[in-house]
């Protein structure tokens, strides 16, 4: 004999509870997470990806990430990028040089997570960046490896997360 679940009738309350709980579990101090893809021609060397941010607090510190994601046609071991930071006029307000490594030197095993050919792998590239005041920035990367264009680079994306006060 099959017994039969009553219909359950979805109230106001459960609803509004489970809608809750789904806005509390969510990122609150990511400000941006965005990825850019390439085409199969790869990533050309002079032409810097841009990411832009809107930064509502000039006190915190953010932590910025890069998100690699290749496939097994790279053909390094790292992945050196130029980070810059510009203001809302263009302004160069920071600028570096970071080293990704993708794959272990020696053993030639591809860092991070995968699936068939393709690998991503996250990189802290400023564990706390303080801008100067609130308003709208620019992160851009720009690949630095002495080739024009860049093969086996799948996407790059750019992780901003607010750090918390203490």
């Amino acid at each position: 004999m099959v017994q039969r679940l009553p219909h359950l009738k979805p109230s106001i309350g459960i609803i509004l509870l489970l809608s809750l709980l789904l806005t509390a579990c969510g990122e609150s101090g990511v400000a941006l997470d965005e990825t850019k893809s390439f085409d199969e021609m790869g990533w050309i060397q002079k032409q810097p990806i841009g990411f832009d941010v809107s930064i509502p607090d000039s006190l915190s510190s953010y932590a910025v990430y890069l998100v690699v994601r290749q496939n097994n046609s790279y053909p390094f071991y790292n992945l050196y990028i130029s980070p810059s930071i510009l203001d809302a006029k263009g302004k160069t307000i920071q600028k570096g040089l970071a080293e990704a490594i993708l794959y272990d030197p020696k053993t030639g095993k591809p860092k991070g997570a995968g699936f068939g050919d393709i690998y991503e792998k996250k990189f802290l590239v400023y564990p706390a960046l303080k801008f100067p005041r609130k308003g709208n920035y620019k992160i851009q990367m720009e690949q630095s490896m002495r080739v024009d264009t860049l093969s086996g680079i799948v996407s790059i994306g750019l992780l901003l997360e607010k750090n918390e006060r203490k």
